[in-house]
């Protein structure tokens, strides 16, 4: 087993490339926690889909897929915790 150094670059790595294809940079920053756990949520769905046809590329792409916005729905949550 890895010591999950290799999963966590490839999470990082996901979420700026989430960023740069998809974001804009100020609307992500103050992205609410629910939007990140739906996209999320969505990718989950084609998780269980490539899951369901023992697709393992699809399985790994997804997999980082849902890391990413997990990663910015931690970040969202720091953010709103010191606004209080």
């Amino acid at each position: 087993m890895t010591n999950g150094h290799d999963f966590l670059s490839k999470t990082l790595l996901q979420a700026e490339i989430n960023r740069m294809k998809h974001g804009d940079e100020e609307a992500d920053n103050n992205r609410p926690p629910l939007d990140w756990a739906l996209i999320a949520g969505e990718h989950m769905g084609h998780l269980m889909g490539a899951l369901r046809n023992n697709d393992y590329a699809t399985i790994e792409q997804e997999i980082l897929h849902i890391s990413g916005p997990l990663l910015e729905l931690h970040e969202s949550l720091l953010r709103l915790k010191n606004k209080e």
